[in-house]
């Protein structure tokens, strides 16, 4: 069995008020009056306070904007990759050294033997694990791997393989970093999944330090032992949720209908998760529900019963953050990881990607 020792996150330096995105959006939109009602509403009902942004060209004050102040030209994939290859490396450090600053420790005096990367919304080469070994110093023979292109479930991925390395080698200490510039893909276009993925998402880092069991850990700092994973794709909704790489972004592909098929499916996914556990679904204690947006968490509230304090945290993400795709459930455990007097209470974690691909975890606080 493996656990999480510490988890870090980092968000960018632009924090920008939801309603003056707003702003920002009628006027990308040439204030269209159809787009502008349409935002108005998904702007009231979206659960979110603020985000935060890699460049500056949300918040109407500014005048350093990158692409989106009468640039479009400025606007297309290329622009946005090189900007992802320039500020994401930044935002992953900090993660990284607050996840180590959590347990009284540096990376040196720690000793990181395998690292683990994840994004969805940049690619370069040599890519994010190459230059955090450079930047953080590890060795050069370090084991190095990245997942990328599996959208808001990654981290779960990441996760998955860092317990199957700690369950062969009883002395690894894998790091994982999921960093994300959802912001940088921003693109005027009147549809439902651009209007959306304009309303919710937002920039973001988590890194997470992952022992074996065996590890001593630190006894000043909550742990979560990793229980297990269980997995489900469903066909029916392959159309619903993922992107295309264009000539002007990675553009999102998020149906309307996303809320209401997982509502039809949560329970039994539940179910066959707790089974796949073998727990009993009212041993569970505490949940991380992937934010993906207000609709998702509202219908799995309802479905699964939950109490608003059940889903606290889940909001709560949501509404200081937005939706940060890979990095946002970390944000979520890092919020159920500061709680106290929890050992032996359970967390049962699920996520939502592309496919529609259903990832879920059971934790334990250790």
């Amino acid at each position: 069995m493996s656990k999480i020792i510490s988890i870090g996150t980092a968000v960018p330096q632009h924090r920008t008020e939801q309603k003056e995105i707003l702003e920002f959006m009628h006027a990308a939109y040439d204030n269209n009056e159809v787009a502008s009602r349409k935002l108005n509403a998904l702007f009231h009902n979206s659960g979110i306070h603020t985000r935060y942004s890699a460049i500056p060209d949300f918040d109407k004050s500014r005048h350093q904007h990158i692409f989106f102040n009468g640039t479009p030209s400025k606007a297309n994939v290329e622009n946005r990759l090189s900007v992802f290859k320039e500020r994401a490396i930044p935002l992953a450090m900090d993660a990284v050294h607050t996840s180590f600053k959590n347990i009284d420790t540096t990376v040196t005096e720690f000793g990181i033997t395998h690292l683990i990367t994840v994004t969805c919304t940049g690619i370069h080469a040599p890519g994010l694990d190459a230059e955090l070994i450079y930047q953080l110093d590890l060795p050069k023979d370090i084991f190095h791997t990245s997942v990328n292109f599996l959208g808001c479930n990654a981290a779960f991925h990441a996760l998955k393989i860092a317990d199957m390395i700690s369950k062969t080698d009883e002395h690894a200490k894998i790091l994982i970093v999921c960093v994300e510039l959802c912001t940088l893909h921003f693109q005027a276009k009147d549809n439902h999944a651009n209007l959306l993925s304009n309303t919710i998402f937002g920039d973001g880092a988590a890194a997470v330090i992952i022992t074996a069991d065996k590890h001593p850990g630190y006894h000043h700092q909550n742990t979560l032992s990793i229980n297990g994973f269980y997995s489900l794709l469903l066909n029916k909704g392959k159309e619903l949720m993922g992107w295309n790489i264009t000539p002007v972004n990675f553009e999102m592909i998020l149906d309307a209908r996303i809320p209401e098929v997982l509502g039809e499916e949560v329970n039994s996914i539940f179910n066959n998760a707790v089974a796949r556990f073998n727990v009993p679904p009212q041993s569970i204690t505490n949940w991380a529900i992937h934010p993906g947006g207000k609709k998702i968490l509202d219908v799995i509230k309802r479905k699964l019963k939950l109490s608003d304090e059940d889903v606290l945290s889940s909001y709560k993400i949501l509404d200081e953050y937005g939706n940060m795709s890979s990095p946002t459930i970390l944000f979520v455990l890092n919020e159920l990881m500061q709680e106290k007097n929890k050992q032996g209470e359970t967390i049962f974690s699920i996520g939502f990607g592309p496919g529609l691909s259903i990832e879920t975890a059971l934790f334990t606080y250790a």
